[in-house]
């Protein structure tokens, strides 16, 4: 049998991608969130907004369309603000730890990525290497000072590794690119990066001026004078290049080694940001964060606790008709119009548009994890048909095996091994603090810091009261319930070794 794609006539698979960065196109065929509007708006401001958002909740998918909003604005001559991505803190975390990471560090990579954003703007223009010497004295003293404190600093091997990685950001936003950024000539972009930044340091960085300047912004231990005075001086030398101020972007916090498996770890690495109100609310530059969250509860109390009042902040919220919308967008995409949606994939559509509400349902109404499914039943079809002739339309049994095949393999990824496997053991999708004492033969107080661990783990949550057994009063117990419809799906249809229960250490009180 032909592929899933040639079987129903897709120029390549609707659901193959799933992370928004790697997908070209994804503009081309996204569903606008209904937060989508409120994120641009304070990105055009520019003004400070957080996004709170699950994984896979389509936070970076809003974060590229509205900068490629600001960037096709400014391709239509429209005075914008310079759109900054900050994406990346591998440097900031170079020392191994969230601990020491401080507002000074943080703005140090900030300062670095305006310029870095302004050079590879520059690069883009066809006098790339005349357009800097022709601003006025003052304006090119001060991009000579950002570029000699800032961007000169980071040694040249460190800065081709980030210019690429901007490059591949930008070339989604960019519509008039020139000959280099089309045909991804990514070292000639870096030659005239290089030529503009070391020519300026070389002509100018010398002067008694501007070393006095670079040398009064740091303190005698290095430290930025003041993070405000360096906000503002960003912001001016934006502004020397015709945009309005600065939006810088900051997303992805959590997918570091050091923060991924950890709300606290994520809440800290940009807490010093946060902390500083005054940061932000600089004239001219807005801070748009894109946020795992379950780091909100951290921001709200708490030793990490910030300033929630004085920031405007929304969550990302997605319905069952959204998602779908999204499915059935991609299925025309890739059809190239040929197929509407996603229900003509199935001989009975009725019956394929019920299972994709379960399919839905199932990736916990994410984004990321509906086509991550998909894609699973995709490769389930392929591997099943693989040696028949005829063509094939999807079966309600086909979108089973699928999302079968996804819970099995992705779930053991998403929670510690050590949680999933205690909660399989319980075997109750519903249960309160006696029946866990019973069922790993431990006291309540035990019991209680085991349902706290599941909790904190974001596997279960607190559903309800359950009245005292034999209807003689007492004091009703919290009841509790599995959180994620994927670990149902896995208890409940036995999609496991049971060799990874005897595995996990049994803990019970001596």
């Amino acid at each position: 049998m032909p592929t899933f794609e040639k079987n129903f006539k897709f120029n390549s698979s609707p659901f193959e991608q799933y992370v928004a960065e790697n997908e070209p196109d994804i503009l081309d065929y996204a569903v606008v969130p209904p937060y989508f509007e409120v994120a641009k708006k304070r990105a055009l401001t520019p003004s400070t907004h957080l996004l709170f958002g699950a994984r896979g909740g389509g936070k970076s998918a809003t974060r590229l369309a509205t900068e490629r909003e600001l960037w096709k604005l400014h391709a239509e001559k429209e005075t914008v603000p310079l759109a900054v991505p900050y994406v990346d803190f591998s440097r900031v975390l170079d020392d191994g730890s969230v601990n020491n990471v401080s507002s000074d560090r943080l703005l140090k990579e900030l300062a670095f990525r305006v310029i870095e954003t302004l050079l590879l703007w520059i690069s883009d223009q066809d006098d790339a290497e005349d357009i800097v010497e022709l601003l006025e004295p003052d304006e090119l003293n001060l991009m000579v000072l950002l570029v000699q404190a800032f961007y000169l600093r980071v040694p040249e091997a460190n800065r081709r590794v980030s210019q690429t990685q901007a490059m591949t950001i930008l070339r989604q936003n960019w519509q008039n690119r020139t000959g280099n950024w089309i045909q991804k000539k990514w070292s000639a972009i870096t030659d005239i990066i290089s030529v503009v930044s070391s020519g300026l340091s070389e002509k100018h960085a010398n002067t008694e001026s501007i070393k006095s300047e670079v040398a009064a912004m740091f303190d005698e231990k290095g430290a930025i004078v003041s993070g405000t005075a360096l906000l503002a001086k960003l912001v001016e030398v934006a502004r020397v290049f015709g945009f309005s101020g600065v939006s810088v972007f900051v997303d992805k916090v959590d997918e570091h080694p050091l923060t991924q498996n950890s709300p606290e770890s994520t809440a800290r690495l940009i807490f010093p940001l946060l902390a500083h109100v005054q940061l932000m609310e600089v004239e001219g530059l807005g801070w748009q964060f894109f946020l795992w969250d379950r780091v909100k509860e951290l921001f709200a109390t708490g030793e990490l606790s910030v300033r929630l009042d004085k920031l405007a902040h929304s969550e990302v919220s997605w319905t069952e008709d959204f998602l779908r919308e999204m499915v059935d967008a991609r299925v025309r995409f890739f059809s190239s119009g040929s197929l509407s949606n996603f229900s003509e994939l199935g001989a009975d559509e009725k019956v394929n548009h019920e299972k994709l509400g379960e399919v839905v349902a199932l990736a916990v109404k994410s984004p990321r994890e509906t086509i991550r499914l998909l894609d699973t039943v995709v490769r389930e079809f392929d591997s099943q048909y693989a040696l028949e002739q005829e063509l094939r339309f999807l079966a309600a049994e086909d979108l089973e095996s699928g999302m079968d095949k996804y819970v099995s393999d992705v779930i053991w990824s998403v929670y510690d091994k050590e949680v999933l496997s205690q909660i399989l053991r319980l075997n109750k999708s519903t249960f309160i603090n006696k029946e866990v004492q019973a069922a790993f033969k431990i006291s309540a107080p035990s019991a209680t810091n085991r349902i706290v661990k599941w909790q904190d783990a974001g596997a279960i949550t607190q559903s309800g009261k359950r009245e005292a057994e034999g209807g003689v009063g007492g004091k009703p117990s919290n009841e509790y319930s599995i959180a994620d419809p994927r670990i149902v799906r896995l208890m409940e249809r036995k999609l496991y070794d049971e060799q990874v229960l005897t595995e996990a250490p049994i803990e019970t009180d001596e």
